[in-house]
């Protein structure tokens, strides 16, 4: 099943300003920058709420631009393995989380469903009727329950991933090439920026040795064998990380997407 959720433009965009801050680590400034504020926590059988100061919220599909935040009051910033029902299954802090963390956090969890990041919550700005959170990139409004209409359409969790109608995964016959519905996208050596990134479509947190000629995957028997007679010598391996998947601005998804592989966005175009 894959793990999906999105990864982490907007938490370096979050937690970018603590950069400005000098003489102490990134986790030291992330926690003196924070230290006033309220920490949240999500309900572990509903994913679509969480607490703030004692109170509990649902969080809304409804979201605003980044113009549209208040003051910075909370934060819950916690990378969540989510099922198919919404229960979280897993959390583990963003602050310290890396390639390797996703990895883990989808084989701890292998009945995920979706890995979605949760991060900052703001107040309304001029308004005390709801708060905003940070959910997967996106600034949702949240409020409490006596205030939730009928016409309140609550945070569908399940369309994260929702860009493209499938999954992506690693050909298990070409490493440097990715499936989906299909179609076969070939990662190449052209790379994007952060800027030129669109909206988030998937997330692979998937390791793959392969041989660099055949770019066929190695199997994890292979790579534990010891090569006692150098029959293997001089056969090249080459490692890629990959993880997160983004449409490229001003392209169709049905002709390339970016994949992050060895934390470089790399353009993948279909065959």
């Amino acid at each position: 099943m894959n793990k999906c959720g999105k990864m982490m433009m907007a938490l370096l965009a979050a937690f970018a300003v603590c950069f400005s801050l000098a003489g102490c680590s990134l986790q030291d400034k992330i926690k003196e920058y924070s230290s006033n504020k309220e920490q949240c926590y999500l309900n572990t059988e509903n994913v679509t709420q969480f607490s703030y100061k004692g109170n509990d919220y649902i969080i809304l599909e409804d979201t605003v631009s980044n113009g549209g935040l208040g003051e910075w009051v909370g934060y819950i910033r916690q990378l969540t393995a989510i099922d198919e029902a919404g229960k979280v299954l897993l959390q583990e802090n963003v602050e310290s989380a890396t390639f390797h963390t996703l990895a883990d956090l989808a084989e701890k969890a292998p009945e995920a469903a979706y890995i979605i990041p949760f991060l900052n919550v703001y107040a309304a700005p001029n308004a005390d009727t709801y708060l905003i959170v940070d959910v997967n990139g996106e600034y949702h409004k949240a409020i409490t329950h006596e205030k939730l209409k009928d016409t309140d359409i609550v945070f569908d969790f399940k369309e994260t991933k929702q860009s493209i109608n499938g999954s992506f995964e690693v050909n298990p016959a070409n490493a440097t090439q990715l499936l989906c519905d299909g179609t076969v996208y070939q990662v190449t050596s052209d790379v994007v920026s952060n800027d030129d990134l669109g909206r988030y479509i998937d997330i692979l947190a998937e390791s793959v040795t392969f041989d660099t000629e055949t770019k066929i995957p190695f199997s994890k028997e292979d790579l534990n064998k010891i090569d006692w007679n150098g029959e293997n010598a001089g056969q090249g391996r080459e490692q890629w990380f990959y993880t997160d998947v983004y449409e490229i601005y001003g392209t169709d998804t049905t002709e390339a997407v970016a994949v992050k592989v060895n934390n470089s966005y790399h353009i993948a175009k279909r065959q």
